[in-house]
């Protein structure tokens, strides 16, 4: 293993009933005004919007709103809440809702002390140098935005999907009561627990051959989601179920699953799929879903030992060469997607052939990235082609 720092300052507060332990370290902070952050519907419905909205009336805290913040986070909202702080400060922004509402959550938090837009802070213009609190309350599982200090948000008018990274941006608190996801509807489910598979894969699969300890911790959650998730659609309200997918989302992306490995993960599978959520406006989930299995087509060659292993300790493949292992491997995940009604072509996502040279130029822009194999525009068109 190679040398690392592990620290995630944030606290969880997990379970039933979670929302109510917050108000301790409200008080704690002497928080007198939050801003608060949700997206539509589905944070009343849940009943996250109302246990949260009586505490802290209970604390005698205002909290202003800003709503209607959209999956696939956009500039604009980011900047309107930034305006609203600066116009009328608070004290600490709170975000209810999964990830998208989490992320914007941060760059507003980052935001609210730059002078210039902060756009540039994404565009590594400018660099985050104090950042609001954030006490979070989490009602969709998926990203691990609740206990990382990464922010993804798009710009429409760039045509650019981007992400912000820094030790301010871990929130302080969040809560994550695995009940406000029984309401949630089942493809959100699904392509939330896709996401959570690719954060696990996007370290497994990265050619790094001296990390078992840490590579056993991803294949055991890997396991676990294949069958967490079957679980999930036949019953949305079992509730050990969801405890289960919840708190392997927060593993997969909070930096655990990186400690020690040469490289902090792959991830050229997240950034094809970034892409297609900025222009075409599709779930994060669905991208993943069609783009990392033609990834995976396309690298497995260069060095197929990540995929046999992958092969052997989630699939129970062990007949064959190393590199017909990884292709089994392959198709066993995308069987798994099949299975569960997640996307596996571009076609299903109404993505045209013609649509392949635009979306190329597009993830092209986040060049360099990938560690298995180091991307190009030619893998990027090639990559897309396979997955059409």
């Amino acid at each position: 293993m190679n040398n690392f720092i592990w620290h995630n300052p944030t606290a969880v507060l997990f379970g039933k009933g979670s929302v109510s332990k917050l108000a301790d370290y409200l008080q704690a902070a002497n928080i007198k005004t939050v801003l608060l952050l949700y997206g539509g519907k589905s944070v009343f419905k849940c009943g996250a919007y109302s246990q949260v909205t009586d505490m802290l009336t209970k604390l005698g805290i205002a909290f202003p709103e800003i709503n209607d913040i959209k999956p696939n986070p956009r500039i604009d909202k980011v900047r309107e809440a930034v305006a609203r702080i600066k116009a009328s400060k608070v004290d600490a922004v709170m975000p209810i809702g999964g990830g998208s509402v989490f992320d914007t959550a941060k760059a507003v938090a980052a935001g609210t002390f730059y002078d210039g837009d902060v756009w540039d802070l994404f565009e590594k213009k400018a660099q985050v140098k104090k950042a609001l609190p954030i006490y979070g309350v989490l009602t969709v599982s998926a990203t691990a935005s609740e206990v990382n200090g990464i922010s993804v948000i798009m710009n429409p008018e760039r045509e650019f999907k981007t992400s912000l990274e820094h030790q301010l941006l871990y929130p302080a608190v969040s809560v994550i009561d695995p009940e406000f996801q029984y309401s949630l509807p089942e493809k959100q489910t699904i392509y939330g627990g896709v996401d959570i598979i690719a954060h696990a894969l996007e370290r497994l699969l990265d050619g790094d051959e001296d990390s078992e300890f840490m590579d056993d911790q991803g294949y055991a959650l890997v396991r676990n989601m294949l069958r967490i998730i079957p679980e999930l659609i036949e019953d949305p309200k079992n509730y050990s179920a969801r405890c289960e997918y919840a708190w392997a989302a927060s593993v997969a992306h909070s930096g655990f699953l990186a400690c020690g490995r040469e490289s902090r993960g792959d991830f050229s599978s997240h950034k094809l799929g970034h892409s297609l959520g900025m222009l075409f406006d599709i779930a994060h989930g669905a991208t993943l879903s069609v783009v990392m299995p033609a990834w995976a087509r396309h690298v497995y060659k260069y060095n197929p030992v990540p995929f046999a292993r992958l092969a052997e300790n989630v699939f129970d493949i062990y007949d064959g060469s190393d590199e017909d292992k990884a292709l089994e491997a392959i198709e066993a995940l995308e069987d798994f997607f099949r299975e569960i009604n997640a996307p596996t072509t571009l076609r299903e996502l109404n993505v045209k052939e013609d649509d392949i040279e635009r979306l190329t130029k597009n993830a092209a822009k986040n060049l360099p990235f990938g560690a298995l194999k180091h991307i190009d525009e030619q893998d990027i068109n090639d990559i897309y082609n396979l997955a059409y």
